[in-house]
């Protein structure tokens, strides 16, 4: 991880904004409340702990897709003896009493209380204060300042390959409204294995058509559907199935316009990456807290997975304006 004072790029950690013009959205309103997760923690003999956390080290944290680093890995135990309560790994990775009791089989040392009651904040807090607080109420956790700088920190921007798609999809936008597209909504989906030939896909619905889902996103999805399946036609048998399951695994999405809630879903369900568009939509988009409802789907703690978004804020490209209740 390169140091924050080394990084090339010029970000704004208190604003959230690269290079001056890539503002980071999140939802502000749920920063203060963590999402919590349950974890097997078992209670240990305080000198049997370094086996333990060797093992832990060994044999769980590359494995566990839960990245636990926030948390301290081991809490005093209230009582006479000097027991340990140790987080052993998430319910995700042993997601039931016999896988966990699986992974401690051939460990050698005793352990008592097996649990997956309690429930630990996914992620770090983001100020020192709520580390304190999040401490007292669930879990001991560490402090090592804001998570979210360290996710703009390591993150790779490459600015002058993402103004060239916004760039291209703001120029097809506006050759559509030209032919008399009403919806000229642009998205680029840019595969990372193969980003020089990205997909690009333009609205095409129409009531006339009976085409009133095909938003410009949703037409995406189906040719990287379509082109995926014919990559696979011409592979051997025995390269088959190499490829992820999900579709647009660690995609990167530019689009013209905020995403509506159906196109949202749909980019959650794909698994992308990240999401940058260009123009906000203040009635019917559902990523920026002040879109639409405040949905902000890309974070929702109730949703399955996320994914990261930009909104382009410089004054570069100006893809053309749709009606304001009209979904992108």
């Amino acid at each position: 991880m390169v140091k924050k004072a080394l990084n090339p790029l010029k970000i704004d950690f208190k604003k959230c904004i690269v290079e001056d013009c890539l503002l980071q959205i999140r939802n502000e309103k749920n920063l203060e409340e963590p999402e919590l997760i349950n974890v097997w923690t078992i209670q240990i003999n305080a000198k049997d702990s370094k086996l333990l956390i060797d093992f832990i080290r060994s044999k769980i944290l590359d494995e566990d897709g839960i990245f636990l680093n926030h948390i301290k890995r081991i809490r005093k135990v209230e009582g006479p003896k000097k027991m340990l309560e140790v987080v052993l790994c998430s319910t995700e990775f042993a997601q039931d009493e016999a896988a966990c009791m699986s992974l401690l089989t051939n460990c050698g040392f005793n352990y008592q209380n097996l649990s997956c009651e309690n429930l630990i904040p996914k992620q770090g807090a983001p100020t020192k204060e709520l580390a304190i607080e999040w401490s007292e109420l669930y879990w001991p956790l560490n402090w090592c300042g804001n998570p979210n700088d360290q996710i703009l920190n390591e993150y790779t921007f490459d600015i002058d390959f993402i103004r060239e798609k916004l760039a291209q999809i703001t120029s097809i936008s506006q050759e559509e409204a030209k032919k008399g597209n009403k919806v000229p909504v642009v998205t680029a989906f840019v595969n990372p294995c193969d980003a020089e030939h990205p997909i690009v896909s333009t609205d095409q619905r129409s009531e006339v058509n009976d085409l009133v889902l095909d938003h410009s996103i949703m037409i995406g999805i189906r040719k990287v559907a379509e082109d995926t399946k014919l990559k696979e036609s011409q592979l051997t048998d025995s390269t088959i199935g190499t490829d992820s399951t999900y579709l647009c695994l660690n995609f990167d999405v530019y689009t013209t316009h905020e995403p509506c809630s159906m196109c949202s879903m749909a980019l959650i369900h794909s698994r992308v990456k990240r999401c940058i568009f260009i123009r906000p939509m203040s009635k019917t988009g559902t990523l920026r807290a002040d879109s639409g409802d405040g949905y902000c789907m890309h974070c929702n703690n109730s949703l399955n997975s996320k994914f990261e978004v930009f909104q382009w804020i410089g004054n570069d490209f100006a893809p053309i304006e749709i009606e304001s209740n009209l979904c992108a």
